[in-house]
């Protein structure tokens, strides 16, 4: 039998090893060393103060001190509601529109995408777009070429027009203060002429110029509109022609119509409406003939 020491009056805690060699087999462990053994340990009713957690102290000092967490919990500008998330998805459109302000970003353009429509167009939207400009542009195309057959004409109406263009020009400022008169009150009736126009009659007052120059517009417009200064017709070889203009006076015109060169020909008068068009030898192709009344 081992004999244990005996009970101390100081109780200090002791080593687990030293503890198990108390309770070996045949042992009759003593006062001192069961009471030794249980202040070793804590008891659930014994609490354990602060000072006894070892680094705790270090801990604290590492974290944030509770002013300063408060401070944060009050801080608007550091929740999600003043922040933006990295996938932008509590994002407002009104902050998008600042963030494009703020970063200077200007779109010239957007795509279209599945769910909304961009502000630039399809390309099926700009096929046709252009197709409608494409056939204003051959609907002008087709007036200018009306303009241009009227302008080359040697029509003697084309040139009285021109005369009255002429003299709009040279009297513009005249123009100006007849209409300032005009506006007063004044009567063109009582506005003398200051040009002299021999081949247009006599004509001492605006109102009578007006009349005749309104005339003369209108007949131009009448004979241009008649379609009766010009004929056109394509033929292969020689070829009795009516054009109906009621001249013998014109000038004829034509050409291979695949090669685009001119070609020569023999006109004959038969009356005033009709011609004989003869070729010294048959042309390859169809030749293009337009005759223009002089």
């Amino acid at each position: 039998m081992i004999v244990k020491k005996e009970l101390k009056s100081v109780i200090e805690a002791v080593p687990l090893s030293t503890i198990f060699s108390w309770f070996e087999a045949g042992d009759m462990p003593t006062e001192y060393e069961f009471k030794q053994t249980f202040s070793s340990f804590r008891h659930v009713d014994g609490k354990i103060s602060r000072d006894e957690i070892a680094g705790l102290e270090e801990a604290f000092h590492e974290k944030l001190s509770a002013e300063i967490f408060a401070d944060h919990l009050k801080d608007e500008n550091a929740h999600q509601s003043f922040l933006a998330k990295r996938n932008a998805s509590n994002l407002t459109v009104k902050n998008i529109e600042e963030w494009k302000e703020k970063l200077k970003i200007d779109l010239a353009a957007t795509i279209d995408g599945p769910e909304e429509t961009g502000n630039v167009y399809t390309k099926e939207q700009i096929n046709e777009i252009t197709e409608v400009f494409r056939a204003k542009d051959n609907d002008l195309l087709k007036h200018i070429e009306r303009i241009d057959q009227i302008l080359v004409s040697d029509d003697v109406d084309l040139d009285e027009l021109q005369e009255i263009v002429n003299y709009i020009k040279r009297n513009r400022e005249q123009i100006e203060w007849l209409k300032e008169l005009i506006n007063e009150g004044s009567s063109d009736d009582k506005i003398k002429i200051v040009g002299i126009y021999s081949n247009w009659g006599e004509i001492p007052y605006q109102n009578r110029f007006n009349d005749t120059v309104y005339d003369k517009i209108q007949t131009i417009e009448e004979t241009a509109r008649s379609e009766k200064i010009k004929y056109e017709e394509m033929i292969k070889g020689d070829r009795t022609i009516k054009h109906n203009l009621e001249t013998l006076s014109f000038m004829l015109d034509a050409y291979d119509i695949v090669t685009l060169y001119t070609v020569p020909v023999k006109v004959r008068r038969i009356d005033l409406n009709t011609i004989e068009v003869l070729f010294d030898s048959l042309p390859p192709n169809m030749i293009q003939l337009t005759i223009k009344k002089i």
